[in-house]
């Protein structure tokens, strides 16, 4: 099983050309870890993608405008 780090998931979105779908984001990360992945935060250990996007929205990490998602650069820490 693959450990990464919520930041890697956060700067696919950053760094996507075209807006995810939280589907499409999924697929991305299995494609780039696995589908076993589990991802830790500064607070958070062993989550799964859809736990770790429920994190991310709560946190308002991320937001969801209907079909899309994004990082909020705002709520995003830097270390």
């Amino acid at each position: 099983m693959t450990q990464t780090h919520a930041h890697n998931v956060l700067n696919m979105l950053l760094d996507a050309e075209t807006p995810y779908t939280v589907e499409s984001l999924k697929q991305a990360v299995i494609a780039e870890y696995g589908e076993e992945v589990r991802f830790h935060t500064c607070s958070q250990q062993d989550l799964t993608f859809d736990a770790l996007l429920t994190f991310l929205l709560d946190r308002r990490k991320v937001i969801q405008d209907g079909d899309t998602i994004t990082a909020n650069r705002e709520r995003m820490c830097s270390h």
